[in-house]
């Protein structure tokens, strides 16, 4: 080899690391970390809307609505 192919292997050896030591490069890090935990804080409430407890919903409700004031109506006969 000669010197100028080991200084050229250098140089590609330097600009093949990753610049996480500057400024940008942390910054890169927090964003892509922000967006890391945002995805696993909606995917947690997936999980927990999927086995979590079970609430009543509105359709649930529907059937228990009354007036206020008023009692309930008795059903008509068949």
């Amino acid at each position: 080899m000669s010197t100028a192919e080991i200084s050229d292997n250098k140089w590609e050896l330097e600009a093949s690391r990753p610049p996480i030591a500057t400024t940008t490069g942390i910054l890169q890090i927090v964003v892509v970390a922000v967006f890391a935990g945002l995805f696993v804080w909606m995917l947690s409430f997936t999980l927990a809307g999927i086995f979590g407890a079970k609430r009543d919903t509105l359709a649930d409700q529907y059937g228990r609505l009354t007036v206020d004031g008023k009692p309930a109506a008795v059903p008509a006969p068949r």
